[in-house]
């Protein structure tokens, strides 16, 4: 009786903690992806597969009309989760069909609550309806960000960290990459530029219609979308179709006629080119910063050819694999930036070595220029030291390991990690194995240190 007594509230137990378990409140999705600097970009419960955006642009006001469609699985029960949405009205929202209750709040966040909880591991689609003119994003060094205005009445929206949330609803974070449609409907005269590959487009009833198709996922920073009364130029670098978009006024033939050059070196140094398409978008205006998008690079007035060679080198070096945190922006943008050195000394017989030294020697006494850190630089701060500073540090890096584990260091890593983010934590172990070096006292000089590295890590033997 002992024993069948023991059992039996055993048996009690066990059913009454499956019932409380069970009978658990689903929990709501967080409001941050965790990012050290933008704590509150992107969102946690779900991970998105893809979007598909439907927007009418109105060139009198640089506004829009558009719906949002996001298909996503979930990675917990959840009770409401979030989107990233700056500014615009929304008016409605659905879940898997069903209207949904949504609130704004904070900077960006669009707070859905679904008419049931939403299961662990469901597929899930989202409708957002929204209207109206979207605000570009200020960044200390990058500029405007986002959807704004250009010169001939059109808008372009690029850049990075932000971008993608001032004109669709998003989970606003590098680690959530998906594919993306865009189609826009534009009065007659005016066209789309985007990701990816373009459909022809049909005009009727004086409106043309444009989709656009990224079948390769992306990261949130790197979607472009551009409307203007652009002219388009397309030919072929074998198997990769390119397309080229030239804003009204802007002067980016000549560097457009150089994409194939750049592109069949970059092959040479990276490997094969792994997206299907490519071109480059070209403004009117200068940029303070010229911009990787993924497929598609938009270049302002200002651009030279090392900043064609830049923005296609981060198609490796920042697109297939990309960022982790915005602290990690070194990983990738430092060795897309040096490929414009190597065709320098590939092209142009540089010798990278007296220019190397000619430029530590122009910045040796400049405490400013070495306290930038290239490694968890600070917020506000991710793109101040990438391109000065850490070009030298690659070049540097390349003595120090050789040419050899260099050169599978550049084409290597990227490939291995295609599809995927990685931070300098992951490449410094790279770096380690690869050269089968202990290099935490020249790193720890280059990329966290604060002065100048001395002189055995300025000039490895």
């Amino acid at each position: 009786m002992r024993k069948l007594s023991l059992t039996l509230g055993a048996l009690v137990s066990t059913l009454a903690l499956g019932a409380g378990t069970a009978l658990a409140a689903p929990e709501p999705g967080k409001d941050g992806a965790g990012d050290p600097y933008y704590p509150t970009d992107g969102n946690g419960g779900y991970d998105v597969s893809a979007y598909d955006v439907k927007l009418s642009y109105h060139p009198a006001t640089r506004g829009l009309d558009a719906i949002a469609k996001i298909t996503a699985k979930t990675t917990q029960e959840l009770s409401r989760f979030n989107l990233d949405l700056r500014g615009l009205k929304v008016s409605s929202v659905k879940v898997n069909g069903q209207p949904a209750k949504f609130t704004r709040t904070g900077e960006h966040e669009l707070v859905i609550t679904p008419v049931s909880p939403l299961a662990k591991d469901a597929e899930i689609t989202v409708e957002v309806a929204y209207c109206g003119q979207p605000q570009p994003v200020r960044h200390p060094v990058t500029g405007l960000g986002g959807w704004r205005g250009t010169p001939s009445g059109g808008v372009i929206a690029a850049g990075a960290p932000h971008s993608a949330s001032t004109w669709f609803p998003v989970n606003d974070t590098p680690m959530d990459k998906a594919t993306f449609t865009v189609t826009t409907t534009t009065p007659q005269g005016w066209h789309s530029v985007s990701n990816g590959t373009r459909n022809k487009p049909s005009t009727s009833n004086g409106k043309t219609t444009t989709t656009w198709t990224a079948t390769d996922p992306v990261s949130p920073h790197l979607i472009m979308l551009g409307i203007d009364k652009w002219t388009f130029q397309e030919s072929t670098v074998d198997s990769t179709s390119v397309l080229s978009a030239f804003a009204p006024g802007s002067n980016g033939k000549a560097l457009a006629d150089k994409l194939p050059e750049v592109l069949k070196f970059l092959n040479g140094k990276l490997g094969d080119y792994h997206f299907g398409t490519v071109g480059s978008v070209h403004l009117a205006e200068n940029l303070p910063y010229q911009v990787g998008s993924q497929t598609r690079p938009v270049l302002g007035r200002n651009a030279d050819l090392n900043a064609l060679i830049r923005t296609l080198a981060a198609q490796w070096w920042g697109g297939s694999m990309s960022v982790e945190n915005w602290a990690d922006t070194c990983t990738h943008e430092c060795f897309a930036n040096y490929l414009s050195w190597m065709w320098a000394e590939a092209k142009e017989n540089k010798d990278l070595d007296a220019h190397y030294r000619k430029l530590v020697e122009s910045v040796r006494g400049n405490a400013a220029f070495w306290s930038r850190k290239l490694a968890d630089p600070g917020r506000g701060k991710e793109f101040s030291a990438i391109y000065d500073k850490g070009a030298l540090f690659v070049h540097a890096l390349r003595r120090k390991i050789g040419e050899r584990a260099f050169s599978t260091v550049l084409s290597n890593f990227p490939t291995i990690n295609q599809g995927w983010n990685q931070g300098w934590h992951d490449l410094e172990l790279y770096l380690e194995a690869e050269a089968q070096l202990d290099l935490k006292e020249f790193l720890e000089a280059w990329s966290h240190g604060t002065a100048i590295p001395a002189d055995k890590h300025l000039f490895p033997a």
